[in-house]
């Protein structure tokens, strides 16, 4: 009976071994299988990025290659310790290839929006019609009566001279009685946006995170183009022909020649998210970000708006710090002195994009388009429209 209790153990133990090694050769084989598909996803995406570089490249030179009226601008001046553009030796500066800088930024992982991130934003524009032209706006209750003032510039100097149009604006913290009034006199719609499904940096409305994500979201709804501005853009009655431009170009922004360089007005943190050089952007001035015409293409989505939206959602790029140590700038020559947010990241995609070229994409003479009216306001302009509707309809 040993002997064959033996012999039996044997048999199992052999058995054992035979079913741990074929185990053991699955799982390397499988291990293999799952090894050269997870290489193929990588190549597939190398490839995607590879053909959509192409694509898109050749879209932006044809762009670059249009008649354009706006003036050139280079900034060679050697960075002597001011706060200007200037023109440094940088050991990894801008490529001069647009393919190579469509492709730095597509093929960025922190600059990528992933699937469940557009999700969140495509949630916010469900109740939103779709248009030929988005205009947007968004506003909180300490900017109401600056908001008064904007629509009373709206509805005279652009709503009589642009068809097929939405107004959209974006309550980020106005009153109920505040957004009951704007509801009934803006000739708008109002959407509330949902700070409580993002991040909390996002909910500091001080991150400005806000403003590329709603711009990102509410571009899916306009047919054409998507045109941003703060409560404190008065257009002038040459809309139409910026709009145009935007059309033309894809992108329509401005900046002040004699602006702060991007790199002194934003920290260090934005930087190194995106995994750039910092002394790559000295030879660039800070982009505003209070408007912008955003036309709804390929190019402009995939290599500004994601890219935007995406650093926005994070709070080592957008808000690194806490905002209140950092708005506020001083004049001293120095880089990452304070942060500009949503504009300092604007900045730095649209030098990715268009380097030496981004002036073709600014408004030349910008005060013929548009105004600054910051803190102007118009506290009874709704009001207003209460009794101009009453004389309307009154008995003569």
């Amino acid at each position: 009976m040993a002997k064959i209790s033996c012999a039996s153990f044997g048999i199992k133990r052999s058995r054992l071994v035979l079913n741990i090694a074929a185990g053991v050769l699955i799982l390397c084989v499988g291990y293999a299988v799952i090894s050269h598909d997870m290489i193929d996803l990588r190549l597939g995406f190398g490839l995607e990025i590879q053909d959509e570089s192409q694509v898109l490249s050749k879209q932006l030179d044809a762009i670059l290659m249009l008649e354009n009226d706006a003036p050139k601008q280079q900034f060679l001046n050697p960075c002597d310790g001011s706060n200007y553009a200037c023109t440094q030796n940088c050991s990894n500066p801008l490529s001069t290839n647009t393919k190579e800088r469509i492709k730095n930024i597509l093929s960025s992982r922190s600059l990528t929006l992933h699937r469940n991130q557009s999700d969140l934003l495509s949630v916010m524009v469900d109740h939103i019609p779709e248009s030929d032209v988005i205009f947007l706006s968004a506003s909180s209750s300490n900017h109401y009566e600056e908001m008064q003032a904007m629509f009373e510039n709206l509805h005279t100097n652009v709503y009589p001279k642009v068809e097929n149009f939405t107004f959209v604006l974006v309550d980020i913290g106005l009153t109920k009685q505040q957004r009951n009034i704007t509801e009934h006199h803006c000739r708008c719609l109002v959407v509330t946006f949902p700070f409580e499904n993002f991040p909390k940096h996002v909910r500091d409305t001080h991150c400005y995170s806000w403003k590329p994500l709603i711009i990102r979201a509410v571009i899916e709804k306009a047919r054409k183009m998507l045109v941003y501005m703060d409560a404190s853009i008065r257009w002038t009655k040459k809309i139409d022909v910026v709009m145009k431009r935007a059309d033309k170009y894809g992108l329509q922004l401005s900046r002040f020649t004699s602006s702060a360089r991007i790199t002194v007005h934003t920290m260090r943190e934005m930087f190194e998210y995106s995994h750039e050089t910092v002394c790559a952007f000295a030879p660039f001035p800070e982009i505003n970000a209070y408007t912008g015409l955003y036309k709804r293409d390929d190019l402009i989505i995939k290599t500004i708006l994601n890219p935007w939206a995406r650093c926005a959602l994070e709070a080592t790029c957008m808000c690194p710090v806490n905002p209140y140590q950092v708005i506020h700038c001083n004049v001293a020559p120095a880089d990452h002195k304070c942060h500009r947010f949503d504009q300092s990241s604007l900045g730095i995609m649209t030098a990715k994009l268009y380097g030496s070229d981004i002036y073709k994409i600014l408004m030349p003479n910008m005060t013929q388009f548009f105004d600054i009216k910051r803190n102007v306001k118009n506290p009874y302009y709704f009001n207003s429209t209460i009794d101009k509707a009453i004389t309307a309809i009154a008995p003569k």
